[in-house]
């Protein structure tokens, strides 16, 4: 019987405020009062008896579409199986049934401190069931068809309004687009919870999103879920499709005897082609958590014809012993061809002895910064504060225009006069002093490029912007391939810019100014610039005389008063020039003395065996487009969709742009689009909705199901960690044991043992009390004499931490 009572169907006003309304027709029994709701939908979409479906699937897909639109949320419920086919299916609301409530003794209060108790807190989770009797039954019939035989419409609760549909489970879930929009966003280290507020901005609100901030956390977690099930597995083959189907890819990984991943390395054919040009200096060090295994990620890094970071091949390892770093070194020599003539780390020794067995023709230098910023801590503060000492020796350290025998001489004038001769410290890095001072460096060529491996520190904050300490393996590549697109995109940018700007020419009577202009690029224009105006300016030549078959000019330079001439030696049949500065020689570029002679001399042509292809503009061609995230790499479906989702994407956008300011034509094709929205819903009710593992594995490309191979490490350990267990002081033992009162026997009530080993006669609490008070004086004595011995070990103990940490390092 139909209820028109008006309290039950409008708004209800309590206190002034308009309460939530129950939707749904509501129906009261005469004889029980039972009260039940049916809903208000179309006819069409309304089960009917008899109504026949292809599978049990789409039978429950029709169901669904009705008790969305409906305002409730359907599931599967029994079924009757035989011989395995489905007989029979029932279809129920969501509130079928009543889940049991477990009791709460409220008088307990609850432990929430950390202090390792067993006891947790009780999560009080509300229950939706009902008892709701809501169905949609479907049996087997003879065609093989799935009829309706049973529908029960009534509710025995109201539904959701329209407003708060969208927050149904049914209605709640990623789609396509948002799983590829979050996989995207990923990428660009942009968590779930960032992207869900990215796209609820987007689409104009939360309700228009379809999905919670909890449903992309669960999604990020069930996908990590996946990947931990194959990780390592999953980027190692991805990278050998990379291989297979990119021309001249090259990857290789090692394993140790339990197929657990200890290293990893690639390049493609652009790292190759930069390596060729720009790997006479390259620069590697490990970062510490780039991923959740503690694996250390390590790139090479050199310097482009712009002056910037260029990535030139990576690695994962999962240790930094000798071993692993030796068949890094060898992988990269195979990869590249030939190992780099100067290479740039900080002083550990495991890179220390790989390089000297794996590339004993390179020139091992070791990063100035990381020697002299401990120059406080092993020589002192008061000596590096209150004196001249570090300016001095910064002055002869940090320099590129000394030689080494000056510096040597300068060397022992500094030690003598602080008398610093016999510091340990600083006598170890004299005797390596080949390994990281620049004037020892003056004939390598290229070598002034990097004294310090600050290119490395700058090249992994650059990845740490792309990058999380704790993505995954597969994530950690996605990563790389934005980091490294990014970098080539702005390489192409900067020779964009060079192209199609014009540099200010300073000094238009010198015409190899001009020149230099539309030679280089323009930061490396820049530098040269400089140095041409210093040789027109703050240079002049003294004098200069024949030897041999060169003439040596003596140029005076302003800029360094200390010195009293540079040499410069040209042979003018070749136009062969050398300058004692030698900063051709480190650099690859002119010097301001140079410049001074060619002024003089009138030279009109810059002279083309002193411009190395490293600094021009067309140095090393672009990349194409996508060559480096792998669009192409395989011809699977996958990747064709993505293909026609982006050119859908971009004709979308690029329409909504040109009929923005076209009300009337933007409304049409509104229109158009809800048109057939329409159609399109109608011809994919049919279609069976992936499985979320199906969908994973499509976003991940792990489409070929196999056993995993490779396993990732548990618990790996980096030098940055220090010891599981660390050695303490005695000094660090007597201060953890101040105050703390060890074990009281029961018997004698004295401290240190208890009543079982207790040798003490018997006393009472009140005699151990009085006896104690009389110690005390003595006590404190004997305290004050241990505090001075622990204060005299601790020196010795500090010496020795410092030296061991020195070894370390080093």
């Amino acid at each position: 019987m139909e209820n028109n009572d008006q309290e039950s169907i409008n708004l209800i006003i309590f206190a002034g405020f308009e309460t939530y309304q129950p939707l749904g027709n509501l129906h009261l029994s005469p004889n029980s009062g039972k009260k039940t709701y049916l809903p208000e939908v179309d006819e069409s979409l309304k089960p009917k008896d008899k109504m026949t479906f292809d599978t049990v699937n789409n039978a429950f897909l029709f169901y669904q579409k009705y008790s969305m639109a409906s305002g409730f949320t359907a599931r599967k419920s029994s079924q009757y199986t035989h011989h395995g086919v489905i007989k029979s299916k029932w279809f129920a609301c969501s509130k079928e049934g009543t889940k049991p409530m477990k009791a709460i003794d409220t008088s307990k209060k609850i432990d929430s401190s950390n202090n390792g108790s067993k006891r947790k807190s009780v999560r009080r989770v509300p229950s939706i069931r009902t008892g709701c009797e809501a169905r949609m039954c479907v049996k087997l019939m003879p065609s093989n068809l799935y009829k309706v035989y049973s529908f029960n419409e009534a509710h025995n609760h109201f539904f959701v309004a329209e407003e708060d549909r969208h927050l149904l489970p049914a209605n709640r879930g990623m789609n396509y687009m948002q799983e590829q929009a979050a996989k995207a966003l990923s990428a660009l280290n942009i968590g779930h919870v960032k992207a869900f507020n990215i796209m609820r901005t987007l689409y104009g609100g939360f309700d228009k999103v379809g999905a919670t901030k909890n449903d992309f956390k669960n999604f990020k977690r069930d996908l990590n879920r996946y990947i931990f099930e194959f990780d390592a597995d999953m980027m190692i083959k991805r990278l050998m499709r990379k291989k297979e189907y990119t021309p001249n890819f090259l990857v290789e990984y090692i394993t140790d005897e339990g197929g657990v991943l200890r290293g990893l390395f690639w390049a493609d054919e652009d790292a190759k082609r930069n390596f060729s040009v720009f790997g006479d200096v390259v620069s590697f060090d490990a970062t510490y958590r780039r991923n959740r295994y503690n694996m250390m990620f390590v790139p090479f890094t050199g310097i482009d014809n712009h002056n910037r970071n260029v990535t030139l091949g990576a690695a994962i390892i999962g240790n930094e012993t000798a071993e692993t770093y030796s068949w890094l070194l060898n992988v990269f020599r195979q990869a590249f061809g030939r190992a780099p003539p100067v290479i740039v780390t900080d002083q550990d020794p495991a890179m220390k002895k790989a390089i000297e067995d794996t590339w004993p023709e390179s020139r091992h230098r070791l990063c100035m910064w990381h020697i002299m910023d401990k120059l406080s801590a092993k020589v002192g503060a008061t000596i590096c504060n209150n004196t001249d000492f570090k300016k001095r020796l910064c002055d002869i350290v940090w320099t590129d225009s000394i030689l080494h025998v000056k510096f040597e001489s300068e060397w022992d004038t500094i030690m003598n006069d602080f008398n610093l001769v016999d510091h340990e410290w600083l006598q170890s890095l004299y005797q390596i002093r080949d390994t990281w001072i620049p004037a020892y460096y003056r004939e390598e060529v290229m070598s002034g490029l990097m004294r310090t491996s600050s290119r490395s520190e700058s090249e992994n904050h650059f990845f740490g912007q792309f990058c999380n300490p704790g993505c995954t393996l597969v994530e950690f590549l996605g990563h790389f391939d934005s980091a490294i697109e990014a970098q080539r995109h702005q390489h192409r940018k900067n020779d964009h810019d060079t192209r199609n700007t014009n540099a200010e020419i300073f000094d238009e009577d010198f015409v190899l100014e001009d020149q230099a202009s539309r030679i280089f690029t323009r930061t490396i224009f820049f530098d040269q610039q400089l140095e041409i105006q210093n040789g027109i300016h703050k240079c002049a030549i003294g004098k200069w005389e024949n030897v041999a078959d060169f003439v040596n000019f003596f140029v005076k330079d302003w800029e360094q008063p200390c010195t009293t001439f540079f040499e410069v030696l040209m042979r003018e049949d070749d136009m062969t020039v050398y300058c004692t500065c030698k900063r051709f020689e480190q650099f690859g570029l002119l010097c301001s003395h140079i410049f001074c002679m060619l002024r003089m001399l009138d030279i009109r042509e810059f002279p083309q065996r002193y411009i190395l292809r490293r600094w021009t503009r067309e140095a090393v061609p672009n990349s194409a487009s996508g060559a480096i995230l792998g669009i192409n790499e395989t011809d699977d479906r996958y990747n064709e969709v993505n293909r026609v989702v982006r050119e859908i994407t971009y004709s979308t956008e690029s329409v909504i742009n040109k009929l923005v300011t076209n009300f009337d034509a933007l409304c049409s094709f509104r229109d158009h689009v809800l048109n057939y929205f329409k159609t399109a819903d109608e011809s994919v009710v049919n279609a069976p909705p992936k499985s979320r593992r199906e969908r994973f594995a499509e976003i991940t490309g792990n489409t070929k199901p196999s056993d995993a191979t490779v396993r990732v490490p548990i618990g790996t350990r980096f030098k940055g960690m220090g010891q599981p267990k660390r050695m303490k002081s005695k000094r660090e033992i007597a201060l953890s044991q101040l105050g703390k009162k060890s074990r009281q026997c029961q018997k004698c009530f004295r401290y240190g043992h208890n009543r079982r080993t207790c040798k003490n006669p018997t006393r009472t609490k009140e005699q151990a009390m009085a006896e104690d008070d009389g110690e005390e004086a003595d006590e404190v004595d004997e305290e004050e004499d241990e505090w001075v011995e622990v204060e005299e070990d601790m020196g010795e103990q500090d010496e020795d931490a410092l030296d061991e940490e020195d070894g370390e390092e080093e």
